[in-house]
């Protein structure tokens, strides 16, 4: 990831910060308080994600808060792209930081999000068809087993198994690999709760 320049390290680096802190943005938490005059933190799982508002304000909202974290995404690496065309790595690793950002939220005491939203984004900007194979196998596992902590991490692992096929590996090593890690330790409460069986389904 050599830049052009001297200044092309310090530059990345910024960006990277700046693209955290766009991450962290937490759209679940301001849309709970600007439109029903709550906390959503003390709601469903307590979680800010898109998928706990859904359950707790209905689909529509969740929608839209699912939409807004996307943009976080998209917006890192479209960022990162108009800043060193040149360097795809930076772009990658912007969009890694955003979705660290949506996870680890230092506007909400770092705590956050799961970060699939954002990684959404993230991979349509990197690579749509990767985005929409993700979507694809997301919601037809959430129509067969209607347990969107699965459907999730199956659709982070689609697209980074449509990244590996299209051979974009410095999207994989820099953004796909680190996200779902992050994503398996995001959802280890879910986890928890497949394995106990009291894991809720979408829509009960």
């Amino acid at each position: 990831m050599r830049g052009e320049g001297n200044g092309m390290p310090a530059q990345g680096i910024g960006m990277i910060v700046f693209a955290f802190f766009i991450g962290a943005v937490p759209f679940g938490y301001l849309m709970a308080r600007m439109r029903f005059h709550t906390d959503i933190r003390n709601h469903g799982s307590q979680n800010i994600g898109a998928t706990n508002v859904a359950r707790t304000f209905g689909i529509t909202t969740g929608l839209l808060v699912l939409l807004l974290d996307a943009c976080k995404g998209v917006a890192a690496v479209q960022i990162a792209y108009w800043v060193m065309p040149s360097h795809p790595a930076w772009a990658a690793l912007a969009g890694f930081a955003a979705v660290l950002g949506h996870v680890f939220s230092p506007f909400m005491g770092f705590k956050g999000g799961k970060g699939i939203a954002a990684g959404l984004g993230v991979v349509a900007s990197l690579f749509w068809p990767a985005a929409l194979a993700a979507v694809l196998i997301f919601a037809l596992v959430v129509l067969v087993f209607r347990i969107v902590s699965v459907a999730s991490l199956t659709g982070m692992v689609t697209a980074l198994a449509a990244l590996w096929v299209a051979g974009r590996y410095l999207d994989i090593w820099f953004f796909a690999v680190p996200t779902v890690l992050l994503a398996l330790w995001a959802h280890r409460k879910n986890w928890q709760r497949l394995f106990q069986g009291k894991e809720p389904r979408f829509g009960r």
